[in-house]
């Protein structure tokens, strides 16, 4: 007799449902009145409390929290989560690039090298859709913990940062209400997706031996690497904006591509012959690690992403490959070194 998993339960499924309905009704109405780019403001106050707002949904954020989970908690889980954000990432760059809808008015900054706060296209919103793909997940992930009155009260939690993330790009003037609309309605449908889809894949994948495993690491990397560059060149930035170099360092495709490779090649690598195993710590050990981490984390991060600025979406993918690696392999090989 075969087990069956319940992934989500009907009462999860008819929240999320409502919630989407809502979502676009009330993003309908608000657009039909000429309210799409209405929640702008121009206060220095307000700009500062939402751009800090709006951090919940950049890179670094995401790769502290994966990096913590992955030490301290369940290395699977840390894995499925960073693929849930990077298969939304991919996705929603893929229609950035075929809408090719132009960001609004407010966005426009002649102070800013290409004369905009955000170079690339709007819709949909990448902030929004990948907050839904990572915060969406980490919350399923808790959704039995921590309950009152029988309200389960991370996910709750989490989706109110989701949606002040959404709001935030508004208010800062780099997206419009569409914008933000598409990005969490699509990360919805992805979301619920990835969480029906990934353990049919991971049974499939598990069965293949180690050589096979790296193969299609290397196979799906750099296709979807090669894929989205060479369909779109230009991907991530609104041809408008001059000077344009013919790959420019500003699309998700060789974040995604680099990712895939890195974290893909390390974490198999990792499994065979490190079997770092968090549950097995002290809480002592885990926050060692965490900090050994989270360290080694900014200390390559920060350097190549903000320091050594070159626009070649090469050396974009080539960047989050060693990230990615280090992070997955490096990392807990030291710690198990240490923890020894």
């Amino acid at each position: 007799m075969s087990e069956k998993t319940e992934y989500l339960s009907k009462r999860a499924l008819m929240i999320i449902g409502i919630t989407a309905l809502i979502i676009l009704v009330v993003g309908l109405i608000l657009y039909f009145v000429g309210l799409n780019e209405a929640f702008y403001s121009s206060s220095s106050t307000v700009q500062a409390v939402f751009k800090a707002i709006t951090y919940l949904g950049e890179p670094v954020v995401f790769l502290i929290i994966v990096v913590i989970l992955y030490l301290a908690y369940n290395k699977k889980f840390a894995k499925n989560l960073l693929l849930s954000l990077l298969f939304s990432h991919y996705i929603n760059e893929m229609l950035k690039s075929i809408f090719q809808d132009p960001r609004p008015a407010p966005n426009i900054d002649p102070a800013e090298e290409y004369g905009v706060i955000e170079a690339s296209y709007g819709f949909p919103s990448g902030h929004s859709q990948t907050a839904v793909a990572f915060w969406g997940y980490l919350g399923n992930e808790f959704k039995n913990k921590y309950r009152y009155n029988q309200i389960p009260i991370i996910p709750v939690v989490l989706s109110i940062i989701i949606f002040l993330i959404a709001i935030s790009r508004i208010i800062i003037g780099v997206h419009d209400l569409q914008d933000i609309i598409g990005g969490l309605l699509i990360g919805i449908g992805l979301l619920l997706a990835f969480i029906y889809l990934e353990p049919i894949c991971s049974k499939l994948y598990n069965k293949i031996n180690f050589i096979g495993k790296i193969i299609i690491i290397v196979i799906l990397s750099v296709g979807l690497f090669l894929l989205g560059t060479l369909l779109y060149p230009r991907a991530g930035t609104q041809l408008a904006i001059t000077p344009v170099p013919l790959y420019p360092d500003a699309g998700a495709f060789g974040v995604v591509g680099g990712v895939i490779l890195g974290f893909g090649l390390g974490y198999t690598l990792e499994h065979q012959y490190v079997k770092y195993d968090p549950s097995q710590l002290t809480n002592k050990k885990k926050i060692i690690n965490i900090i050994i981490g989270i360290v080694i984390a900014l200390l390559i991060f920060i350097p190549l992403e903000y320091l050594l600025k070159l626009d070649s979406v090469f050396y974009r993918f080539a960047r989050y490959a060693i990230i990615a690696f280090i992070l997955s392999y490096v990392v807990p090989l030291i710690c198990t070194k240490i923890n020894k």
